[in-house]
Parts: C-alpha cells; sequence; structure tokens
C-alpha cells in the first residue's frame, strides 16, 4: 500500500456540522482511468443517509465521490448532493417496475 493511501485509510469523514459519520477503509479506483470514483467506508449507524447507499459483505458503504470534499484535512460529506443521489437511484428503481 503507497504511503498517500495509507494517509487515507482510516481518516473521518464528517458532514457540513462537523459530525462523524464514518471513517474510510478502502477506495474504488476505475481500472480504465486510474481515478479514484468512490471511497468505502465503515458508517456510523445513526446517519440514516449514509445507510442508503450501495454496501458491501462487510457492511461497508460506498460514497461517491462526487460528493466528497477535503476541507481542513477532513473528508466532508455535501448531504445535499447525496440526498440527490440517492432520490434519483430510487426513482430509476421504481421506473423499472
Amino acid at each position: 500500500m503507497s504511503k498517500a493511501l495509507k494517509d487515507i485509510i482510516n481518516k473521518k469523514i464528517v458532514n457540513e456540522l462537523g459530525k462523524r459519520v464514518g471513517q474510510i477503509v478502502d477506495l474504488v479506483i476505475d481500472k480504465k482511468s486510474g481515478k479514484i470514483v468512490a471511497v468505502v467506508a465503515k458508517a456510523s449507524k445513526s446517519e440514516e443517509i449514509l445507510q442508503n447507499l450501495t454496501k458491501d459483505e462487510k457492511d461497508n458503504i460506498y460514497i461517491p465521490l462526487s460528493v466528497i470534499s477535503i476541507i481542513k484535512n477532513e473528508f466532508q460529506i455535501d448531504e445535499k448532493k447525496l440526498r440527490l443521489i440517492i432520490l434519483k437511484r430510487k426513482t430509476v428503481q421504481k421506473q423499472e417496475f
């Protein structure tokens, strides 16, 4: 594991109010472009919005990189953007039936 990746793993994820909502456990990287597309995180159980995201077999969630900003060396989630993504997914799933 590279030093840069070691510096990211286990970093906390906060919301806009600075409340801890999770912790980074891994990254999802697009094989073709080499770009990070999502963060794999252990979510705080109290964060209901995060419980609506895709999960792996260890109950970790996948947070799209598009809703994360790095502010003051912390990873911050834009909950408004995240709600829009979740709403779009639910709308698409309903249309499939």
